[in-house]
């Protein structure tokens, strides 16, 4: 049986490690490809941590050198954005070229058409290649079945107090995409990461896979070594941050794959882009006072042991995988 068709975007950094192995562990998805964007590193950078991790769990899939710079303001502060060290580390030797003469926009436009309605899209980084495809493409969201973005904060931001990194680092690209016409836009917000994360005890479990597991020593770093962007996001939702291990983007790649384990809300969504001060702040219409109908479906709440579950279940896949 053939998997969910689906194109990645994303800023790369080791919450998009984390997520592409749930992605590709799963066995739920036919990737047809991964994008890159600013954000985390540089496209080009993040480009050779895609081709690394894509040979790392051997994909085939495409990846595609994406935009260097939101569609209007280029920030003088970069935020706070995802450690990229363990994989510059891991990957000295990766090169920063494409896999093909194609643009991202083009790439998805291209293959939303061929997929008949069937493509899904999963976004872990600013949203720019995918603004740039509707732009472009004005006919691209009716051959688009289904968006989940990891980003926006219905609470308390991380890039500043008010908005969350991906989507305060394009916020134009954002309001583009809730404008666009898609039938569905599925949001991992950072709030949802309160019910969906490891704890640290889980977290050394991953020393104990088997040493042909091709994810042990990387997520072994990345995940176990109480990285700064995990502690900072521990800090955020206020859990503990000595006892919880925090991904974004894992948590987002959950609300992609299994969805029926979601509870969701569907709201009515608008994202700042004036005001210096809150800039890339995400604001959700819980009491209705708008007549417009909802544009988004935001990820609330799901049991944490259920997203443990499916975390190594998803990386022992890589056990069975390697025994064959």
């Amino acid at each position: 049986m053939a998997g969910r068709p689906l194109i990645i975007d994303t800023d790369s950094g080791y919450g998009f490690a984390e997520a592409l192995m749930l992605i590709d562990g799963c066995g739920l998805f036919d990737i047809k490809g991964v994008c890159t964007v600013f954000g985390s590193a540089s496209s080009h950078r993040g480009a050779a941590h895609a081709s690394y991790l894509r040979d790392l769990c051997g994909g085939q899939w495409p990846v595609v050198v994406g935009a260097e710079r939101p569609l209007v303001v280029r920030r003088k502060d970069k935020g706070t954005n995802t450690d990229c060290s363990v994989l510059d580390e891991l990957a000295p030797a990766a090169t920063e070229k494409e896999d093909l003469p194609e643009h991202p926009w083009d790439l998805i436009y291209r293959t939303a058409v061929e997929q008949n309605g069937e493509l899904e899209l999963f976004c872990t980084g600013p949203l720019t290649n995918i603004a740039v495809s509707v732009i472009r493409h004005r006919d691209l969201p009716k051959y688009i079945k289904r968006i989940t973005i990891a980003g926006g904060a219905s609470r308390r931001g991380d890039a500043t107090p008010y908005a969350e990194f991906n989507i305060y680092s394009d916020p134009h690209a954002f309001k583009c995409i809730l404008d666009a016409g898609f039938s569905q836009i599925d949001l991992a917000d950072l709030e949802f990461c309160r019910s969906a994360h490891l704890t640290a005890e889980e977290a050394k479990n991953i020393g104990s896979l088997s040493p042909d597991n091709p994810w042990r020593d990387l997520l072994g770093k990345t995940v176990t070594s109480g990285n700064a962007r995990s502690r900072e996001l521990s800090g955020l939702l206020e859990l503990d941050r000595t006892k919880t291990v925090v991904s974004h983007d894992a948590a987002a790649a959950f609300v992609l794959a299994i969805p029926a384990a979601i509870t969701s809300a569907g709201v009515y969504t608008m994202v700042e882009q004036r005001s210096e001060m809150s800039s890339g702040r995400t604001l959700f219409d819980f009491g209705k006072r708008f007549t417009d109908g909802p544009n988004v479906r935001l990820a609330r709440y799901t049991t944490r042991e259920m997203f443990s579950d499916f975390y190594f279940r998803c990386l022992r896949s890589f056990d069975r995988r390697m025994l064959r």
